[in-house]
């Protein structure tokens, strides 16, 4: 496939999404270990949506029917309010409440509810949750179906790096999500989207809404036989997967193709090495060099960017040569520690790391996809 995407994808977007289905959902992490990682296959049959590796997929994800009936009982709407019901279920996320809404309520009460105070007082809580609680403590708080919809955020698209070559897998694209659950202020948030994809969607049926998003400055170098650094910890793997697989297709394909070296990290590898068993069968077959840190399998932590310090003369003289240095995943800690390291190892080495560093990106060979 060329570096240039096919017009067909302009038929998706995100007013006229694609409508498909997912054809697989599994759980990467093994039984044991503290996350919830999971692989997404979805289908593209017969769509001619194209995508390159490093490009992102957007899911429109929906609320759970029981929270949107919830709601409209609080309204005194039921669930034939068809126009309602698939208003909040797919447009209106109602999983957590806006300021313009505890605005509203202030208003609504004429200030005997303080927006600041519920607001802090609700972190965390869903709004059917929150309006039961502030209706049964103050019984004249009447919000119609309008006044919620249009004073709460809208249920948007999620973007998600892509995990798959449309080479390696024609008619499909893949994702790799870690479901999102923790508590605040003793409620269970889950993630939006994630949760939809990993307890919502059913198999085989046409109930998702895709559209993918073209990332021109996270693309592979044109040149075949250019070296590759990737740093992917987590679920920062998903691009780097479709990488791997593309240049994989191009070995197939009687290319010459330069040096693919990851650097992947999560907590123990016992249960947290995403794609174990195809990245180590693509080192034993396609040489894939695999640097691994598994940051609680012992007693100090060890992340990414210490391997890629041990490392530092393999990395620089591949730099040296030409290599494209890329980097997925955390944006608030792991790409600022992957940075560092970087210009450390650039420094190490007599080069000035601000001016090389910049060079890099001036010849788009530092990429990141962080989030």
């Amino acid at each position: 496939m060329s570096q240039t995407a096919s017009a067909t994808n302009q038929e998706y977007t995100k007013e006229n999404p694609l409508v498909t289905e997912l054809l697989e959902n599994k759980k990467l992490n093994k039984q044991g270990s503290a996350k919830d990682t999971r692989h997404f296959n979805i289908s593209l049959k017969n769509s001619n949506l194209t995508y390159l590796p490093g490009d992102s997929l957007y899911v429109f994800p929906e609320n759970e029917d029981r929270l949107v009936e919830d709601l409209l009982s609080l309204i005194n709407l039921d669930k034939e309010h068809e126009e309602d019901f698939q208003r909040f279920k797919t447009e209106i996320n109602i999983t957590r409440a806006s300021n313009k809404l505890f605005k509203l309520i202030e208003d609504k009460t004429s200030g005997k509810l303080d927006s600041k105070v519920i607001s802090e007082k609700y972190i965390g809580y869903s709004i059917p949750t929150i309006i039961k609680n502030l209706v049964t403590e103050n019984p004249e708080l009447n919000l119609s179906s309008d006044e919620i919809a249009e004073n709460s955020s809208k249920l948007l698209a999620r973007a998600y790096s892509i995990a798959s070559s449309i080479n390696a897998h024609p008619e499909e694209v893949h994702l790799c999500i870690a479901r999102v659950e923790e508590e605040i202020n003793g409620q269970k948030i889950l993630g939006v989207c994630s949760n939809f994809l990993s307890e919502r969607v059913k198999l085989n049926e046409k109930n998702l809404r895709i559209y993918v998003h073209h990332n021109e400055k996270f693309r592979l170098p044109e040149n075949t036989e250019t070296d590759i650094i990737m740093v992917g910890p987590g679920t920062g793997i998903a691009p780097f997967r479709a990488f791997i697989e593309e240049r994989n297709f191009q070995r197939e394909q009687g290319k010459k193709v330069g040096t693919d070296w990851l650097f992947f990290g999560d907590q123990r590898k016992d249960y947290d090495y995403l794609y174990a068993e195809e990245l180590e069968a693509y080192a034993g077959k396609y040489n894939l060099k695999i640097t691994k840190a598994f940051s609680r399998d012992q007693e100090e932590k060890v992340y990414v960017q210490h391997k890629m310090k041990e490392y530092s003369k393999e990395i620089f003289q591949m730099l040296e040569k030409g290599a494209y240095f890329f980097v997925c995943g955390d944006a608030r800690r792991m790409a600022k520690d992957v940075d560092n390291a970087l210009r450390e190892i650039i420094d190490e080495h007599g080069k000035e790391s601000g001016n090389y560093i910049t060079r890099l990106k001036d010849e788009k060979r530092y990429c990141r996809d962080v989030y």
